[in-house]
């Protein structure tokens, strides 16, 4: 590693880890696209990662962060000098780690992954849970109120910074529980049975409306050259499916469960990004966009 390098290195690194942390996956052709790098010094950052004590897995080719937990900072840093000594930058990235330890007092260090805080035995809970499949009971707060209820867990999630437990309730339908409302759990010692469908569909999910008990329906976008570019490095979701014109426009075909899933993502995007089917999504954008411009505010 040449010393002219490292500034280069390090900031790739800790973009990465900022993605693992926000909970994306990557391949390494998706390190090679963002970073214009080749596929040996792609795997060799996912290699600093791993030797670095950051719990990188890999499924279907794609590398994610194993068991996101709100570490304490200290292990966090010394998995950065850990990183930094593996990339031959251990000199040079000195006094900058010492800035972000200070800064890291104010908290900043996790504010810019924003992901918020959990307590770690609410996480130990909910894994365990989900390892030997057993029912959990908890009072979840709702609308200021207090709900008893027993939920049969599937996964940790994490959507736009936000933990939630992946469940079904008593009746077996699908829900999504933001841990945090969780004010008090338990696990029974009562087992559950899943189908193995459900889980292996809830890998698709893109937020928290997906639900993989329901038929999915497909979504037809037509996106212009920037965006183009953006959704080919970092897919919407892992159904999606590009077809690039020969201006550089694409049509970009996904699965959805609930329209709620793609209308935050066309509304960001637009005028970028347009629905080009089904038509009823199509028409449920335009009374987004027409509310907005009536607005008075």
């Amino acid at each position: 590693m040449k010393a002219k390098n490292y500034s280069k290195t390090l900031s790739i690194l800790l973009d990465l880890i900022n993605m693992f942390y926000a909970g994306k996956s990557l391949t390494t052709t998706d390190i090679e696209n963002m970073y214009d790098i080749s596929k040996r010094s792609a795997q060799r950052y996912i290699g600093y990662l791993k030797e670095a004590g950051f719990r990188i897995k890999s499924k279907n080719r794609k590398y994610y962060l194993e068991n996101i937990i709100d570490k304490d900072k200290k292990i966090i840093f010394e998995a950065i000098e850990s990183l930094a000594k593996n990339a031959g930058i251990e000199k040079e990235i000195l006094p900058l780690l010492k800035q972000l330890k200070i800064i890291s007092e104010e908290n900043i260090f996790y504010s810019k992954l924003d992901i918020e805080k959990i307590e770690p035995m609410t996480f130990k809970k909910i894994e365990e849970a989900i390892k030997d499949k057993k029912i959990i009971k908890i009072k979840y707060k709702m609308n200021d109120k207090l709900y008893d209820m027993e939920i049969k867990p599937l996964k940790i999630s994490n959507f736009e910074g936000y933990w939630y437990v992946n469940a079904l309730n008593y009746k077996n339908q699908y829900r999504v529980y933001h841990i945090k409302s969780i004010e008090y759990l338990k696990i029974s010692d009562e087992n559950f049975e899943i189908e193995k469908d459900i889980l292996k569909n809830l890998d698709k999910a893109v937020n928290i409306w997906y639900d993989p008990t329901v038929k999915p329906f497909i979504v037809e976008l037509f996106a212009n050259k920037d965006a183009t570019k953006y959704l080919e490095r970092i897919p919407i979701s892992k159904t999606q499916h590009i077809i690039k014109n020969s201006d550089g426009t694409s049509t970009i075909y996904l699965e959805i469960t609930n329209t709620q899933e793609i209308i935050k993502t066309v509304l960001m995007w637009i005028p970028k990004l347009r629905v080009i089917a089904p038509k009823y999504l199509k028409e449920e954008i335009h009374k987004h966009i027409k509310e907005y411009i009536d607005s008075k505010i």
